[in-house]
């Protein structure tokens, strides 16, 4: 649970596997209510846990992009599965047939492991 247990973490991954290669301002921009203590945050310790890499060009003025390695792919990739389990159980459960669009999967998600983790 410590690798993502943090509120942050599962935002910033969902964003890079949407679009892999993110600077740091896109993914906050992406992210939109995260400071930066908590994004540089959040970065640093999925690096450190292996789910992204940090690839720094090595120009000046610095340019640094992130991406998710094979295993935050794998990570993602089976949240994903959970979150479809818990979408049928909803339906199930209310009778509605969810919509599926990007915003509102990923808002429904994010919630969902809010629910999980705290």
């Amino acid at each position: 649970m410590k690798t993502i247990g943090s509120k942050w973490k599962i935002p910033v991954m969902w964003y890079l596997m949407l679009n892999d290669g993110q600077h740091y301002n896109e993914l906050k921009r992406s992210i939109g209510s995260i400071t930066n203590t908590m994004l540089t945050k959040s970065l640093r310790e999925l690096e450190e846990d292996g789910l992204l890499k940090r690839i720094s060009k090595g120009t000046v003025p610095p340019s640094v992009t992130y991406h998710l390695t094979d295993t935050g792919k794998d990570l993602i990739y089976t949240m994903g599965d959970l979150f479809e389990w818990e979408r049928n159980i909803w339906k199930k459960n209310n009778g509605i047939n969810v919509k599926r669009d990007s915003t509102t999967l990923l808002c429904n998600e994010v919630s969902f492991f809010n629910l999980l983790f705290f």
